[in-house]
């Protein structure tokens, strides 16, 4: 009996001391406004801790009164003295800093934005007025309304001043801007693969077109019987006809217009655009043939097509490489081998569609 009251006494302060050591968060201090700030579990002071995830999301202590200590929001907060955002004081001016629509932050001398170079301090948006500084489109219902503002003088995107009409600029999609003068391709990033960059653009690109404007989807915008769209590659296309009388959108990157395939900007007549079907990576399909980057791949049965990866496919009687036939390669036998991007038929060994080795 005494040893198990000794094992039981043990486990009990190992408890308590573990709680005492590690357990830092105690009650939230509005749990109703954020779920960020808490008092601390046994000093008298204000914590700062992500959904109460110290141990992953990380916990800062804050030089604030406890006592008049009041979250505004999930990040922000207030004592009598200061403003603090996740739990650092921010030089703003105290009286008249407000937080509104949760990206709106401003004082009677700037707009802040959240996204700085510094990840603990409000950056200043440059040339921002204050007073009239405000969401752009507040009829988006998405995420996408934060990305959009305006004062009495220009517009802003992701907190950079751009140079558009400010009366008359408004957003149609993801790619697409207009005002009453200009088109525009917005863009997140330039380049590609391992040369994108993230550049957060509004680039002017083609005097404006007329027409009834409205978009097609989140890439494509109709502008009279043009099409306009813009990728991170080409930045800005448009394309042209004589009239248009059927638009059809199959995804993000395709549309179909007067019978005719559009692919990131791109026409293809070649393409059959009823019977197109979209396939994995960047196979397709029509009921002409089957292409890899809409390209025909010559000879392949589409019937009974087979994907083997991003670049390889295969039916009963070829092997292809992106859309090539690989030759002599034996397609009931083609398979991945356990060398890295290397491939294997019993009788040689494939890399890039080459053959480099014999297997034999």
């Amino acid at each position: 009996m005494k040893v198990i009251l000794i094992v039981l006494v043990l486990v009990i302060l190992i408890v308590l001391g573990f709680r005492y050591l590690f357990f830092k968060i105690g009650k939230p201090v509005n749990l109703e406004v954020s779920n960020s700030y808490f008092h601390h579990y046994r000093k008298s002071i204000i914590v700062y801790s992500p959904m109460g995830n110290w141990f992953e999301l990380g916990y800062f202590e804050l030089d604030a009164d406890v006592a008049t200590f009041q979250p505004l929001n999930v990040d922000f907060g207030k004592d009598k003295n200061n403003i603090f955002w996740k739990g650092r004081k921010q030089l703003v001016d105290y009286d008249t800093f407000e937080v509104e629509d949760f990206y709106l932050i401003k004082d009677k001398n700037h707009v802040y934005s959240r996204d700085g170079r510094n990840f603990n301090e409000l950056e200043i948006i440059k040339d921002a007025d204050p007073k009239t500084y405000q969401l752009l489109d507040p009829s988006i219902t998405d995420y996408r309304r934060y990305y959009w503002f305006k004062d009495a003088h220009s517009v802003y995107y992701k907190n950079k001043r751009i140079t558009v009409s400010p009366k008359t600029f408004r957003p149609l999609n993801d790619t697409i801007a207009v005002d009453a003068d200009f088109i525009y391709a917005v863009l997140n990033f330039r380049g590609e693969g391992a040369k994108m960059i993230e550049v957060d653009e509004v680039v002017q690109k083609h005097k404006m077109i007329e027409g009834e404007i409205h978009a097609i989807n989140e890439t494509y915008a109709r502008i009279g019987n043009s099409v306009v769209s813009a990728f991170t590659k080409a930045e800005f296309e448009i394309n042209t006809f004589d009239a248009i009388t059927v638009i059809r959108e199959i995804d993000y990157w395709r549309i179909i217009v007067n019978n005719l395939l559009i692919d990131k900007g791109v026409i293809y007549p070649e393409i059959d655009a009823e019977s197109f079907e979209s396939l994995r990576y960047d196979f397709s399909k029509d009921k002409n043939g089957v292409y890899y980057n809409f390209k025909k791949i010559a000879g392949a049965d589409s019937s009974n097509f087979e994907i083997l990866s991003d670049q390889y496919s295969k039916d009963k009687q070829n092997v292809y490489f992106e859309d090539v036939i690989l030759k002599g390669a034996d397609a009931e036998k083609f398979k991945f081998s356990s060398e890295y991007k290397k491939w294997e038929d019993g009788k040689n060994q494939y890399k890039n569609g080459q053959i480099i080795a014999s297997t034999k």
